[in-house]
């Protein structure tokens, strides 16, 4: 029954009430009956047993009233009603207790003839006792409220990771049909011009739709598996646009550097989208890395389409949601009329989901 009861505590509690018996046992004669430690053991060691026995028993008596009402008022809106509660049993049952031991402890005294060194009075035994059980009550509460804290924090991570991987499952979705029919287009356009370059464009096709599919509960992705998968997304719309679309991407990456999972073909899709694409006005589209090595900055020319594009709401809003989960740098935007940027901010720090 011991260790069933320990899930109520919120840890293991053996050690410490190894350690902290014999502590008390030892402090509290010093502290409230002024008694030196060598006083107390120049008669033996029956004093101090003596206060090793008051330990115990009123140590066990919390410890069993705390398991006994967090088991009958185990919600968070029972937490004061549950303290009150135990202040009304403690008070008198402490009394009560300390009735029933004194008695056999002063016979013992009297059989054996041996000088009782502490020997305190009503208020002061009382005082102590209070002390002790009050000692215990904040010891185990400070340490539940800390593991409640704990395990609240955590389960807040794990719904916001959800959250997150949510957002990514839309935006996965949302890539799928919408790319895959302009690409079927593509395809479908290329098979009885020129069979090599369709076998190309398939090729590459499958490549980033097995990279979407296969990677589906990645919620981080290294800079260089991102922008590798990219190239491959703007050769895809490379074949489709042809010399009306420019995509510049980055050589060179820091090697410890991740970034969220096709953030950058949904900026890309973006400016596609929502800007004319054409071989007199071409789209030019641009990936570079900062000089401080923080931020990816994606840059592209505006010329807005004369019929506003309709929005899913997926774009901007879904990346700055999901790069707040991993890092405290906010995706940055700048619009100077001329070009438009978009920079996220790199995640140093391996996260663990």
């Amino acid at each position: 029954m011991f260790i069933a009861n320990i899930k109520y505590l919120t840890f293991d509690d053996r050690k410490l009430m190894l350690i902290g018996i014999p502590v008390l046992s030892l402090l509290i004669p010093v502290i409230f009956f002024q008694v030196g430690i060598i006083e107390l053991f120049k008669y033996g060691i029956t004093e101090y047993i003596e206060h090793v026995i008051y330990t115990i028993v009123f140590w066990i008596f919390c410890r069993w009233l705390t398991i006994q009402l967090r088991k009958k008022y185990d919600r968070f809106d029972q937490i004061r009603k549950r303290l009150m509660v135990q202040a009304l049993i403690k008070i008198p049952s402490i009394f009560l207790i300390s009735l029933l031991i004194k008695p056999p402890i002063e016979l013992y005294y009297q059989l054996t003839e041996r000088p009782n060194v502490c020997n305190p009075d009503l208020v002061q035994a009382l005082s102590a006792i209070y002390f002790l059980t009050l000692f215990v009550f904040l010891l185990y509460e400070t340490i539940y409220y800390i593991a409640q804290y704990k395990q609240a924090l955590e389960e807040k991570n794990q719904l916001q990771l959800a959250h997150v991987q949510g957002q990514l499952d839309n935006l996965r979705n949302q890539i799928n049909p919408h790319f895959l029919f302009n690409s079927l287009n593509t395809l479908m356009n290329l098979i009885p011009m020129d069979s090599d370059r369709a076998m190309n464009y398939l090729d590459k096709l499958s490549r980033f739709y097995r990279y979407v599919v296969s990677n589906r509960s990645q919620t981080l992705t290294s800079l260089q598996e991102e922008l590798n998968v990219t190239r491959i997304y703007a050769d895809l719309l490379k074949e489709r646009f042809q010399d009306a679309i420019h995509i510049q991407l980055p050589e060179k990456v820091p090697y410890d550097t991740q970034i969220l999972p096709l953030s950058l073909q949904l900026l890309i899709e973006n400016a596609v989208k929502h800007n004319i694409v054409s071989h007199k006005r071409p789209l030019r589209i641009e990936v570079a890395i900062d000089e401080a090595g923080e931020y990816l900055w994606v840059h592209n020319n505006i010329q807005k389409k004369i019929q506003e594009v309709s929005s899913t709401g997926m774009g901007l809003s879904n990346i700055k949601e999901r790069f707040a989960f991993f890092t405290e740098a906010e995706v940055e935007t700048i619009d100077d009329g001329q070009q438009f940027s978009v920079g996220l901010p790199f995640v140093h720090q391996k996260v663990e989901v």
